[in-house]
């Protein structure tokens, strides 16, 4: 249909064939998506002009391409024979008709700065942020201008949405969560009347030009803004100034005199870039004005302390490399200080972006930005509509604009390419297929440090940002990654949801509901048949589960301080499936159907959420008791009959007390539990974060920082044969004391 109207509206300009081609604008932009950690974010674009009032109207579709603006030959030679800026401005303002065709060129380079730019790319209609328009037509990077980039023109489109949103969610519920529209099913937005982001984070691969793109935001905002303070911190002083030297003066220099307010001191600058003298401006009228002030704005690099900025106010603050900080220098520290640098009272004045590839998860850094990172979560808000940190987080794989997989048209190839694409950039595979077989060379030659390094610097999902290096655990790890990588791109991975009391009535029956923002990952739902299976005890006045021979619950109660480096204890829980065996062969493997890791401040809250996974599974809880919540709570809500307990298997006794404490006899168990898993049943396992969890553990010792490890490892352990042979004396006629002797003489 929109073909057709275009061919009504405008045949007599060009021919059928051409506007055959062309294509409808995108209404929206969709930013995280496709990964499991993260909800997408969908962005609004503007409506497109007339079709014939964008830029490569009239072209065949293939020739429709980004193409730089070019400086006018006369306004070069300006910039060449004339020294200083305030003489070309005098020079032009002397000669408005003369230099009309040169003054009006400057007006549309400021129009498109402030408002960005349509044109035609491969026959479709394309807006870019005046930001990007900036970037790619004035800011040199060490290749010189920038190329069109799809990528880039995600990253900039969403900083301008998170650097202008004044909304939140209409319905909040009272965790921060979002509720939608019931009859529309979307989410209604609400406005607050200002901002509601300092900024976001940006976990990105290695190279891609972030650090370029920040300073090209902290110079336009700061350029054009009177009374305006930049700010850059990084690694330490070193990287910082190299930041400021590298990616914000050396392409400033570049820039056409257009660009640049009168500035102060030299024009290399080594440590503060100062709009401090009188400036220039463009009248409403096309006459030039001298201002009795100049804009008394500047850009400054700082140590990489927290406080370097306290005190300060700042419009912009570049957080660079903010995943690589050494022991001692925490980006969360840095970003509490910056926070309060950016904002006057309640109103939010500056921005923040927050870039970095991750170093070394334990030496790194990288720990703390990605808690930094999950307090960015866009869906989870506090009363006031802002995220818990003030951010958003903005990923995009490595495989979306990585060089050598890029076409003509700035289109990253990721798949397939097309026969266009694969003449265009010289491969018949995309960068999906490329970036994969690096990995598989690092696991067919078991280099796993070489390769958790491989997978930091080129991420394709959000949590790859933030891998671990190399254990020593003495899993198998080709299994693991191989693994890994199957379920990169499976459709059929669990489902995040929740579970509730029906009408909320305890101790009726469970349901499961899914949602987005759950705690809890299922990958096996039951039918009203299956599910809540218990029954009450009379004789020991406790409800027991039902389900018992089918599967087994863990549990990893989290503690309320702090583990190694800074990162609180999650609630960790788990239940297996039980595997069958036939003539000594696996006829179903074992399983995991249900994980959970969630840090909750109520920890009645977790023990609720425990119970209610066993009750509606039917299975029996096997719980970490060095922290006897589980047990406690389990016996006051009348389900102690759910609590597994272990039994000797040389003398049959039961232990006084479910589960087990986490001693170096247990933890060693659990490892071999895993051990055996991995070898013989993981190929068929779904919950890829448990995996992710086996495959970066290095030892028994680390225990306290894998919850979710330490729960599933409980979970098998209650799958262990001796209670398989316990409720096969329980349905057959066979003595316990005729077992205890065949158990003793076998």
């Amino acid at each position: 249909m929109k073909t057709l109207s275009l061919i009504k509206k405008y045949s007599d300009q060009v021919s059928i064939k051409i506007l055959a081609g062309y294509q409808e604008a995108d209404k929206y932009l969709w930013v995280n998506t496709d990964d499991r950690d993260l909800i997408p974010i969908r962005i609004t674009l503007p409506e497109p002009p007339e079709y014939h009032l964008i830029d490569g109207f009239g072209l065949p579709a293939e020739e429709q391409m980004w193409h730089p603006p070019k400086l006018p030959k006369r306004l070069k030679e300006l910039q060449r024979s004339l020294e200083t800026i305030d003489e070309i401005w005098d020079e032009l303002n002397k000669n408005k008709d003369v230099y009309a065709n040169e003054i009006e060129f400057i007006r549309e380079q400021w129009y498109r700065r402030i408002h960005g730019y349509w044109f035609f790319n491969n026959g479709k209609p394309t807006y870019i942020d005046g930001w990007h328009y900036f970037y790619c037509a004035w800011w040199h990077i060490d290749v010189g201008l920038p190329k069109y980039r799809d990528r880039d023109r995600k990253f900039f489109l969403f900083a301008r949405f998170i650097y202008k949103d004044t909304t939140t969610f209409a319905y909040i519920d009272e965790k921060g969560n979002p509720r939608r529209n019931d009859k529309t099913g979307y989410f209604d937005m609400i406005d607050t009347g200002g901002r509601v982001f300092y900024g976001f984070n940006y976990p990105k691969h290695r190279r891609e030009g972030a650090t370029y793109k920040a300073e090209l935001i902290n110079y336009d905002i700061i350029s054009t803004t009177m009374g305006a303070w930049g700010g850059i911190q990084s690694q330490n002083d070193v990287q910082a100034s190299k930041c400021f030297r590298k990616h914000l003066i050396s392409p400033w220099k570049k820039l056409p005199f257009f660009f640049k307010p009168n500035y102060e001191g030299s024009t290399s600058p080594k440590a503060e870039l100062s709009f401090s003298p009188p400036g220039r401006r463009l009248s409403n009228k096309g006459s030039f004005v001298s201002s009795d002030v100049g804009l008394e704005s500047m850009i400054n690099f700082e140590d990489a302390e927290p406080g370097a900025y306290d005190g300060d106010k700042l419009y912009f603050h570049h957080d660079d490399e903010v995943g690589k900080l050494k022991k001692g220098i925490s980006c969360w520290d840095r970003h509490l200080v910056v926070k309060e640098c950016l904002v006057m009272g309640a109103e939010i004045i500056g921005f923040t972006i927050k870039t970095s590839t991750v170093g070394e998860m334990e030496r790194g850094g990288g720990k703390i930005f990605k808690h930094q990172c999950e307090m960015s979560n866009y869906f989870q808000r506090t009363p006031n509509g802002q995220t818990r940190s003030g951010l958003a987080t903005l990923f995009i794989p490595a495989w979306e604009g990585l060089q050598g997989f890029i076409d003509q048209y700035g289109m990253s190839v990721i798949d397939t390419p097309t026969p266009a694409q694969a003449k265009y950039i010289g491969r018949k595979i995309g960068a999906k297929e490329y970036l994969l077989n690096r990995r598989k060379g690092y696991i067919d030659a078991g280099d796993y440090e070489g390769l958790s390094e491989e997978v930091r610097l080129y991420p394709m999902s959000f949590t790859e940002c933030f891998r671990t290096s190399a254990k020593s655990s003495g899993f198998n790890m080709a299994k693991l990654e191989n693994r890994i990588d199957e379920l990169r791109f499976s459709k059929e991975l669990p489902i995040r949801g929740n579970f509730s009391w029906y009408h909320g009535q305890r101790d009726t029956y469970v349901i499961f509901t899914p949602n987005k923002n759950g705690k809890f990952l299922i990958s096996h739902q039951l039918n009203q048949e299956e599910a809540n299976r218990k029954f009450w005890d009379e004789t020991e006045e406790t409800w027991k589960p039902g389900n018992s021979s089918w599967g087994s619950a863990g549990a990893d109660p989290f503690k309320f301080n702090k583990t190694e480096g800074n990162r609180k204890s999650k609630g960790g829980g788990a239940v297996v499936r039980k595997a069958k065996m036939k003539d000594g062969n696996f006829s179903m493997k074992r399983k995991f159907v249900c994980t959970y890791s969630n840090r909750t401040y109520d920890k009645n809250e977790y023990a609720e959420d425990m119970l209610m996974m066993c009750v509606y599974f039917g299975v029996p809880m096997f719980p970490e008791i060095n922290v006897d919540l589980i047990w406690d709570y389990f016996e006051k809500r009348n389900y102690a009959g759910f609590l597994l307990y272990r039994f000797d298997p040389k003398t049959f006794q039961q232990n006084k007390t479910p589960g087990a404490n986490t001693n170096d006899k247990i933890k060693q168990e659990i490892f071999t539990e895993y051990m055996n898993f991995i070898e013989y049943e993981a190929d068929e396992e779904t919950h890829v974060e448990l995996l992710e969890e086996c495959r970066d553990i290095g030892g028994p010792e680390e225990m306290p920082d894998y919850d979710l490890f330490t729960a599933g490892g409980y979970a098998l352990m209650g799958t262990a044969p001796i209670y398989q042979e316990l409720e096969e004396i329980e349905s057959s006629e066979v003595s316990l004391d005729m077992f205890v002797k065949k158990r003793r003489y076998s």
